[in-house]
């Protein structure tokens, strides 16, 4: 049969008053301390992922903000470009009325000394004309009949123009 020594006994009875005692004041409080441990690190988990999350939004705002700020400098750009276009078409259009009407200012004045210039010739070539036909007649005439041949022979250089 079995014997059971008083040693056995004892022993296991120590063993079971030691495990009730490391149970008590050792796993307990370990065990409560692995909880608080373990409920910090899933609230810093949970803090963590709230700030990234935070942390995205707020990136996604900037680049939000970004993309605007460049399509409203493009379109800012653009309109200085159409409006620098405009105020080029209005200077060379203005440049170009004023240079036509430089060219007619200068076309008129150069007719117009044309003219004078014609006048001149034939008022002097009227004179030797008359000097030359008073040579030839060996005589003076008055100045109603110098007037009329004056006359007469501009209207026959206006005709043979």
């Amino acid at each position: 049969m079995l014997h059971i020594d008083a040693n056995i006994f004892w022993t296991v009875v120590n063993l079971l008053i030691l495990f009730i005692i490391l149970r008590i004041f050792l796993f307990k409080p370990v065990l409560g301390m692995i909880e608080k441990r373990k409920k910090m690190i899933m609230d810093t988990l949970s803090n963590a992922d709230k700030t990234k999350n935070d942390a995205d939004e707020l990136k996604k705002q900037y680049e939000d903000s970004l993309k605007d700020a460049k399509q409203e400098s493009f379109r800012i750009v653009s309109d200085a470009k159409d409006r620098a276009q405009v105020q080029y078409n209005q200077i060379i259009e203005k440049a170009n009325a004023d240079a036509s009407q430089i060219v007619g200012q200068a076309n008129a004045a150069a007719q117009a000394e044309h003219d004078k210039i014609l006048k001149d010739a034939r008022a002097e070539l009227a004179e030797v004309a008359l000097a030359a036909a008073s040579k030839l007649l060996g005589t003076t005439v008055d100045a109603k009949t110098n007037k009329d041949m004056l006359d007469a022979f501009l209207a026959e250089a206006g005709d043979a123009k």
